[in-house]
């Protein structure tokens, strides 16, 4: 099993390119109401989706400084770390047995083909099982990351939903590395998103 990578752990929760939110009120109306806008109420709806109906926020930036993932990703890191440590456990006990058996036929201390066998078979055994479990490792560690990777995706998704109701961004996007080539800093929502995210989230650990 590979030494878990943070980064490489939430990027399927959190980088799907962007994250696309409707403006508040932003839905058209039936009615007289829509031919009673002004030239000037347009101008400046148009204006504000030209100026500020795009924000980015820094992935990198969340993965640090969210403490929800910092808090989450070292109890998987530590689950990650007691898998290895079992395995390689394991794995060297089988090593050594195996070791030993081949110095018992060299030394002769083997006198039967049937003795040889039962003891290879022995060994086989060992190592068979050794793949059920580590196969057993992964599948639950992948379970158990996924439940988090889910939990993780959901309460940012939640948390840009209820943020939005006040700065009506048509779209927010989730900047990775350079991912995006070029954006006006008046553009980065990340500090107020991350500083959000984590008063949130202290709010519900107290309840």
């Amino acid at each position: 099993m590979k030494k878990l990578s943070i980064t490489a752990l939430l990027a399927s929760a959190i980088i799907s390119g962007v994250f696309s939110l409707s403006s508040c009120g932003n839905n058209a109306k039936s009615g007289k109401a829509d031919n009673t806008k002004t030239s000037a109420q347009q101008s400046g709806a148009e204006d504000k989706t030209e100026k500020g109906g795009i924000a980015y926020v820094c992935i990198d930036s969340i993965i640090n400084n969210y403490d929800f993932c910092t808090e989450h990703s070292k109890v998987l890191q530590n689950r990650m770390n007691s898998i290895q440590a079992s395995l390689n456990a394991k794995g060297k006990a089988l090593q050594n047995a195996a070791m030993n058996f081949q110095q018992k036929v060299q030394s002769g201390a083997i006198t039967s083909r049937e003795q040889a066998a039962k003891m290879q078979a022995s060994l086989q055994k060992q190592q068979a099982d050794l793949e059920r479990l580590q196969n057993k490792y992964s599948e639950n560690f992948e379970k158990e990351r996924q439940k988090y990777n889910d939990a993780m995706r959901d309460s940012i998704e939640r948390f840009l939903k209820d943020y939005n109701k006040d700065h009506k961004y048509s779209i927010i996007l989730s900047r990775v590395e350079n991912n995006i080539l070029y954006a006006d800093k008046s553009m980065d929502i990340t500090e107020d998103v991350v500083n959000g995210l984590n008063k949130r989230y202290k709010s519900s650990k107290s309840k």
